[in-house]
């Protein structure tokens, strides 16, 4: 076939099948919106029904209360003789009550009055102390309920009651188990089609009663019919026209697009020499000098994307020197994750750490399914022993620093799925690894070039992970007391400075505690300067076992220790000061050489803001001056600061 019948039939296909497609679908929404107009009339008329059968219930309810207090009923019921309530019952259902039931449990109902009644009122009665009778009291008959119905809504109208019909207003009889079970259903009556809706209304005792509500289809069908044949012509005609138009267009668009074809197969060729000849001012003309302006531009994007790609490796190599020089070692590996991930072009990536607290495990993009199989595979396989891998711990055992660390990155497939991980060695505690980093993606496999960069990141991450790994390691010997493990002095003197402000502003107290070993000089010169270390220590661990998580417990100096104690009142300072007291009291250190143990005490001072100071020097102050109180008074005791003072407090000893 010719590119001009093919183009006819295109633009034949493109008209005639969406028509065709659109006169079925208009077709199909005529009818449905029709039969939607008939549900909605039916649902309307439903509601009716149940609002009729409602109000017919609502004026039972007089009657129902009326026999309900009846004596005479009440006292056949409580002497339990079944026969008498069923005569009484009788006798009560006269003028406008219809019909009248009374159900007792485990025994056959009492009725009375016409079997046609529906729409009963239901009250429960106690009998014998024991809620176990239901009363039931109906004024409406079904005829009456279908009539009114009728007259109101416009339908026809059927009413069962537990499989058995009682009342049609349809010209035919219809059977009960003709009934649809579904509320909204289409049936035949004598021949003729019906589509109605039913509702189900619970009754006060035995089955529940069915309001249906019923339209002749009809009535509706021929609006379809009508409609669907406008639909039809209308089609036709556009159809019609189409394919008229299609004659024309094609004829046009032949010579022209076969112009195009050809620099189309040009420039996928990579010839952006030759230009597209252009003639007349139209649309084809604009695009044929678009396509020479494309050609121009195609020979210039390439080079731009050459120099791109340059520049995005020199960037690459620059975040790398930034995940290098990092400090914070979670976010470092995070960004080298995301890094790893958009420069490979990968669709998700993780670092896995192995480590305690070497850094934290991230991830970018959903890591599920085949994608994480195939990570899991390759790490497993990066933590494989092997011999380059023994090679490196033997020369680590042996303290060979030219051994050279494997770091290199490690590929598995599986499911269409390429994964990339690489291990994340220790640099100064030998060969054991942080983690691993893993990146994975679909389709086309790692090249090497992006294995090496993945290399690249992953070794620059492992730097920033040790820089702040030493970084906290000497920020941590800063504050803290070599001896001891508590905080220093200046460490203890930030801390109080920090709960001072935040008691004077959220005007909360604030205990300290200062204590004093004892006697501890003539430790230290009678068993040795290592035995008066080990009692420091040993004292430092009560401390830390007797302090809340939110106290800072300090080395003030020498022998002097103290406590600071947030939201803590004199009276609870003194308290765990005792404590901490008779904690030191027990102590039984160990003798340097294991020649038995020593017993050591030690004196407290407590004071507490606002009760002794106002200020952090002044607290200080009234806690060193307990402290020398209770030196004076006997040592190993604890005696509590009084008034603010003013002196100023010892320097740390």
């Amino acid at each position: 076939m010719s590119f001009r019948g093919r183009l006819r039939l295109f633009f034949a296909l493109i008209v005639i099948v969406p028509m065709i497609a659109l006169g079925v679908v208009l077709f199909a929404l005529t009818a449905r919106s029709e039969t939607g107009k008939a549900d909605a009339g039916l649902a309307a008329g439903s509601r009716l029904a149940t609002g009729v059968y409602r109000e017919q219930a609502a004026r039972a309810q007089p009657s129902l209360h009326r026999i309900a207090a009846d004596r005479e009923l009440q006292h056949a019921l409580a002497s339990g003789s079944a026969g008498a309530a069923e005569r009484r019952l009788r006798e009560l259902t006269v003028g406008g009550v219809l019909a009248t039931q009374l159900s007792l449990r485990g025994e056959r109902p009492v009725r009375a009055g016409s079997s046609g009644a529906i729409a009963f009122a239901g009250s429960r009665l106690v009998v014998r102390g024991e809620r176990d009778a239901v009363l039931s009291v109906s004024v409406t008959s079904a005829s009456a309920l279908a009539d009114r119905v009728m007259t109101l809504s416009g339908f026809e109208v059927v009413v069962s009651r537990g499989g058995r019909s009682l009342v049609s207003t349809l010209p035919s009889a219809v059977r009960a188990d003709a009934l649809p079970a579904e509320d909204l259903a289409n049936l035949d009556v004598g021949g003729e089609d019906y589509r109605g809706r039913f509702v189900a209304m619970e009754a006060p005792a035995g089955p529940s009663v069915r309001l249906g509500v019923l339209t002749p289809t009809a009535s509706y069908s021929e609006h379809i019919a009508s409609n669907r044949l406008l639909i039809a012509l209308l089609v036709g005609l556009f159809v019609l026209l189409a394919l008229i138009s299609a004659g024309f267009v094609s004829r046009a668009l032949n010579g022209q697009i076969a112009t195009f074809l050809a620099a189309a197969r040009r420039l996928s060729r990579g010839d952006f020499q030759q230009l597209v000849p252009l003639q007349g001012s139209d649309e084809f003309a604009d695009l044929g000098r678009e396509f020479n302006d494309m050609s121009a531009q195609l020979e210039a994007k390439m080079e731009e994307v050459e120099r791109k790609r340059q520049e995005l490796a020199e960037t690459i190599r620059r975040v790398g020197d930034a995940l290098a020089t990092g400090l914070d070692r979670h976010g470092v590996v995070a960004l080298a994750v995301r890094q790893a991930v958009d420069a490979c072009d990968a669709d998700v990536g993780r670092a896995l750490p192995l480590a305690r607290g070497a850094f934290a495990g991230c991830e970018v993009g959903e890591v599920g399914g085949p994608l994480k199989s195939a990570i899991e595979a390759a790490e497993r396989d990066v933590f494989a022993i092997r011999s380059e891998v023994g090679q490196e711990l033997l020369g680590a055992l042996e303290g060979d620093d030219r051994a050279e660390r494997t770091r290199r990155a490690v590929s598995a497939e599986g499911e269409g799925v390429h994964a990339l991980s690489i291990g994340l060695s220790s640099l100064v505690d030998g060969p054991e690894y942080l983690g691993a980093l893993s990146i994975a993606r679909r389709g086309q496999p790692f090249s090497r070039e992006e294995e090496d960069l993945l290399e690249y990141l992953a070794g620059q991450a492992v730097v920033s992970i040790e820089n702040a790994s030493l970084h906290e390691a000497v920020e941590q010997q800063a504050v803290t007391d070599e001896l001891t493990g508590l905080a220093n002095v200046r460490a203890f003197l930030a801390a109080l400075d920090h709960e001072v402000e935040r008691g004077r502003r959220f005007e909360t107290p604030l205990g300290l505690i200062m204590l004093d070993l004892d006697d501890f000089k003539r430790v230290n010169d009678s068993y040795g300067h290592q035995q008066g270390d080990e009692v420091l220590a040993l004292v430092a661990g009560v401390l830390r076992d007797t302090i809340r998580e939110l106290d800072t417990a300090a080395r003030y100096g020498g022998e002097e220790l103290a406590v600071i104690l947030p939201q803590t009142d004199a009276s609870g300072t003194e308290l765990l000061a005792e404590r901490m007291r008779a904690a030191v009291e027990s102590l039984q250190v160990p003798r340097v050489g294991g020649r038995g143990t020593l017993s050591v005490t030690a004196s407290f001072g407590v004071a507490a803001m606002p009760e002794s100071a106002l200020d952090r020097d002044g607290l200080i102050a009234a806690a060193d001056a307990a402290l020398y109180a209770a030196k004076r008074a006997g040592k190993n005791r604890v005696e509590r600061a009084g008034t603010p003072v003013a002196e100023p407090s010892s320097p740390p000893r």
